[in-house]
C-alpha cells in the first residue's frame, strides 16, 4: 500500500503536468486505483475559480459531461464510507466505497469502491490520496491562473503595439505593408496577409512573402474571383479554412494544405457596414479556438477596419489636395502666360533712367486679373518717359481684356504727345463708351529726363513713392476719379522735379492690400522697406529693388500686384531751363526777346541769339495773335551739344499750319521762316492746348 500511495503522490506532483489538470486527474485516478486496491476510481474537479464547469474522470480514462454528484459537494469535508452508491458512469452502484472531498469539497472529491469493504487502513490511506491530489489540483489551478495572466499581458502588449503602428500608419500603404508583420507576431501565427479593396481588385500583400509567381498573382485579386478573400468581401461574413479544403487553400496564399491546420479569412468592415478589405490569419498546425486568440484576433480586425478607414479618407484628402494643387499650378501657369502676353515685352531704354517691372498673380485663386504696367517713351527729343501703372475692376478674362484695350489707349495718347492729364481724360471717355460694366485705376507719370521733372496725373490710383538722397516721401497727387465713372471727369497734373538720384516706385493695390483687413499693414511693410534703402551704397538697381519690394510683402496675395519700379540718375548738369509766362498783347513779343537775350548771355550761348531771336518772335507773335489769350515761353538749353530749345505754349489745342504767301503779302511767312532757320520743330496737343516748339544748335566744322 506505501508503493502505491508513493506511486500516486509522484502521480500528482509531476513538474511537466503541473499546469494540465486534465493529465493530472487521468494520473491520480489510476494511482488511487491502484493504492487501495479498489474496482474504480472516480473523480470530479472544478476547472478552476475563473473557469466554467467541471471535469468528471472514471478510471483515469475517460471524461464524462455530467453535472457534479451530490455526493461531493453536499456533505462537507470529512471521509464518508457509503455503502450502495450511485455513480454516474459505474455500470452498477457500488457494494462500497470511500468518497473523500478535496479542499472541502471546493476541490472536487474522489470516490473509491469496491466489492467487499475498504479497511480502516484503507481508509486512511484515501485521505492522503485526496490530500494530496487537492494539492495537484490547486498547483494546477494557480499554474493556468499564472500562464493565462502572463498571455493575456504579453498579448495585451502586443496589441497595443499593434494600435501604436496603427495609429503612426497615416497612408493605406503603409498599413498594407506593416500589419502583417504584427499580426503574425501578435497571434503566432504561421502567416497573415492583408487585402484592401481598390475599386474592383484587392490589391495586398502577406507576411512571410509569398513564393513567385503565387505572390505575384496573390497581391491583387479580382473581388469576383473565387478566393476566400472574395468571398469575404462579397458576403461580408468570415470565412473558415481548414486543411481539408485543399484547392480554396491554394486559392488563399498557395500553401499546401497538408501543413495547415486552420486559416480564417474576416471581411473589414468600416462605417455603414462598407467592406474596405480582408485580413487573413493562417494558424498553421495548432488550434487557434480558444477564447483569447479569438478575442485578439477580433480585436486586431476592429481596430484595423478603423484606422484603414481613417487612413482611407486621409489618402483621398491628399490625393484631393494634390489634384487641387496641380489644378491651381496648371490655372496659375495659364494666367501668368496670359497675363505678361498682355504686358509689354520691351520697355524703353534712357541714358540714366533704368525700369523694371513685377506681375504676381494671387496666390488664392488662379483667375485672370487687370492689373497692368507700361513705359513709354515720347517727346520729339526722347528725353520724356511715360510711366504707367493701371488695375482693372475684377478678376476674368473680361478683366484682362479690357486691361489690355485701356493699356493699348493710354499707350497711344501717350505717344501722340499729351500730357498724362490728357491722356487719361481721353482714356476715361473711351472706357465710358464702351460701356463695359467696370471701372479701372491708373496713375501716370511723365519723366522729363532732361530735367527730372514729374508730371503726375491720378485716376483713383495709390500715389507714386519716391526715394532720394533726402529720404523716403510719398507724393501729393490730387486724383480724379476712377475711369469709366463719370464722362466728364477731370484728372488735375502735378509737377515735382527729381533732384539727384532718385527711384520712383508705382503699384497697384495687390501690392498692399489684404482681403477683409485693408492696406494699412501692407503699406507700412512697403514704407519700410523703402526707407531702408535710403543712403545705402551702392544704390540698388531697379531690378534689385524690385525683388527687394515684392520680396517683403508680408501677406499672402489675395490679389494680383503689378509693381513699376524706376531709378533715375538725375537731370543732366549741362542742362538749364528758364520760363516766361506772356500776355495777352503783342507787345509781349519785345518782353521775350529781351528775356531771350538774358538768358543766352547768362548761358554763354550768344552765337545763337540772331536766329533764336528770329524763331522766337514768330512763334510768340502766332501764339498771340491767332489764340487771343496769354502764352507761356519756355527756353531749354543743353550746354553739352550747344542745343536750344525755343517752346512757346497757348490754350488753342488747333495746330499751326504753314501757307504760301503771295510775294507782297505782309504776313503768312512765320512758320516758314522757323523751318527754314531751325533744325527742327513741332507741335504737341495737349487737352488744355498746344505747345510749338522749335530747336537751334550751333554749327561744328
Amino acid at each position: 500500500m506505501l508503493a502505491g500511495l508513493h506511486h500516486h503522490l509522484r502521480a500528482v506532483s509531476r513538474p511537466d503536468a503541473a499546469g494540465d489538470l486534465p493529465a493530472v486527474l487521468r494520473s491520480a485516478g489510476r494511482a488511487a486505483r491502484v493504492a487501495v486496491d479498489a474496482d474504480h476510481s472516480v473523480l470530479w474537479a472544478s476547472r478552476g475559480p475563473a473557469a466554467s464547469g467541471s471535469l468528471y474522470l472514471v478510471d483515469g480514462e475517460g471524461f464524462l459531461d455530467v453535472d457534479p454528484p451530490a455526493w461531493a459537494t453536499g456533505r462537507g469535508g470529512d471521509l464518508l464510507v457509503e455503502r450502495d452508491v450511485d455513480l454516474p458512469g459505474l455500470a452498477a452502484p457500488a457494494p462500497h466505497a470511500l468518497v473523500v472531498p478535496m479542499g472541502g469539497g471546493a476541490l472536487g472529491a474522489l470516490a473509491l469502491t469496491r466489492d467487499h469493504a475498504f479497511c480502516a487502513q484503507e481508509e486512511e490511506a484515501a485521505g492522503v490520496l485526496a490530500l494530496g491530489l487537492a494539492l495537484a489540483v490547486q498547483v494546477a489551478h494557480l499554474t493556468v491562473a499564472e500562464r493565462s495572466a502572463a498571455a493575456a499581458a504579453t498579448r495585451g502588449a502586443l496589441l497595443e503595439s499593434v494600435t501604436e503602428l496603427l495609429q503612426t500608419s497615416a497612408t493605406t500603404a503603409e498599413i498594407t505593408a506593416r500589419i502583417p508583420t504584427a499580426v503574425v507576431e501578435v497571434l503566432d501565427c504561421a502567416s497573415s496577409s492583408l487585402h484592401v479593396l481598390d475599386g474592383d481588385e484587392l490589391v495586398g500583400e502577406a507576411h512571410p512573402p509569398l513564393p513567385e509567381p503565387v505572390g505575384s498573382r496573390l497581391r491583387r485579386v479580382h473581388r469576383t474571383a473565387d478566393t476566400p478573400m472574395g468571398e469575404a468581401v462579397r458576403t461580408g461574413r468570415p470565412v473558415v479554412l481548414t486543411g481539408t479544403d485543399v484547392d480554396r487553400y491554394r486559392g488563399l496564399d498557395g500553401m499546401d494544405p497538408g501543413r495547415v491546420g486552420v486559416a480564417l479569412v474576416v471581411p473589414l468592415t468600416g462605417r455603414d457596414d462598407l467592406v474596405l478589405g480582408t485580413l487573413t490569419v493562417n494558424w498553421g498546425e495548432r488550434s487557434p479556438w480558444g477564447h483569447t486568440d479569438l478575442d485578439l484576433f477580433a480585436a486586431v480586425a476592429a481596430q484595423l477596419a478603423v484606422a484603414l478607414e481613417r487612413a482611407q479618407l486621409l489618402d483621398a484628402e491628399r490625393s484631393s489636395r494634390a489634384e487641387l494643387s496641380r489644378s491651381h499650378e496648371a490655372l496659375g501657369r495659364l494666367a501668368r502666360d496670359l497675363q505678361r502676353g498682355l504686358l509689354p515685352q520691351r520697355l524703353p531704354h534712357r541714358a540714366g533712367l533704368d525700369v523694371a517691372t513685377r506681375y504676381a498673380p494671387a496666390l488664392a485663386g488662379a483667375e485672370i486679373g487687370g492689373d497692368w504696367y507700361d513705359a513709354v517713351g515720347d517727346g520729339a527729343d526722347g528725353a520724356d518717359v511715360a510711366l504707367i501703372v493701371g488695375d482693372v475692376q475684377g478678376h476674368s478674362t473680361r478683366a484682362a481684356g479690357l486691361m489690355g484695350q485701356l493699356r493699348t489707349a493710354v499707350r497711344a495718347y501717350v505717344s501722340e504727345g499729351h500730357d498724362p492729364s490728357a491722356a487719361l481724360e481721353r482714356t476715361n471717355r473711351l472706357l465710358v463708351d464702351l460701356d463695359a460694366g467696370r471701372f479701372a485705376t491708373c496713375c501716370l507719370v511723365r519723366l522729363d529726363t532732361s530735367t527730372g521733372i514729374l508730371t503726375v496725373a491720378s485716376a483713383g490710383h495709390h500715389p507714386p513713392l519716391v526715394v532720394d538722397d533726402s529720404g523716403f516721401r510719398e507724393l501729393a497727387v490730387d486724383p480724379g476719379p476712377p475711369l469709366g465713372v463719370d464722362h466728364g471727369a477731370v484728372y488735375p497734373s502735378t509737377r515735382y522735379r527729381l533732384l539727384g538720384r532718385s527711384a520712383l516706385v508705382l503699384h497697384t493695390d495687390g501690392v498692399v492690400e489684404v482681403l477683409g483687413e485693408g492696406s494699412e499693414r501692407g503699406e507700412r511693410a512697403l514704407h519700410d522697406t523703402l526707407r531702408a534703402v535710403v543712403g545705402r551704397s551702392p544704390a540698388p538697381t531697379a531690378e534689385e529693388l524690385a525683388t527687394t519690394v515684392l520680396a517683403a510683402i508680408p501677406h499672402r496675395l489675395t490679389d494680383d500686384a503689378a509693381l513699376l519700379v524706376a531709378t533715375f540718375a538725375g537731370a543732366d548738369a549741362g542742362r538749364l531751363d528758364a520760363a516766361l509766362r506772356l500776355p495777352a498783347d503783342i507787345r509781349a513779343v519785345a518782353s521775350a526777346r529781351g528775356f531771350l537775350r538774358e538768358r543766352l548771355t547768362a548761358w554763354s550761348a550768344d552765337e545763337l541769339l540772331d536766329e533764336a531771336e528770329l524763331v522766337l518772335s514768330e512763334l510768340v507773335t502766332n501764339a498771340l495773335v491767332h489764340t487771343a489769350g496769354d502764352a507761356g515761353l519756355t527756353l531749354r538749353f543743353d550746354g553739352a551739344e550747344r542745343r536750344l530749345r525755343i517752346a512757346v505754349g497757348d490754350s488753342s489745342t488747333r495746330s499751326p499750319r504753314e501757307r504760301d504767301a503771295p510775294p507782297d503779302a505782309l504776313g503768312g511767312r512765320g512758320l516758314a521762316i522757323v523751318d527754314a532757320v531751325a533744325d527742327a520743330w513741332g507741335v504737341d496737343v495737349t487737352a488744355d492746348g498746344k505747345t510749338v516748339w522749335a530747336d537751334l544748335a550751333v554749327e561744328t566744322d
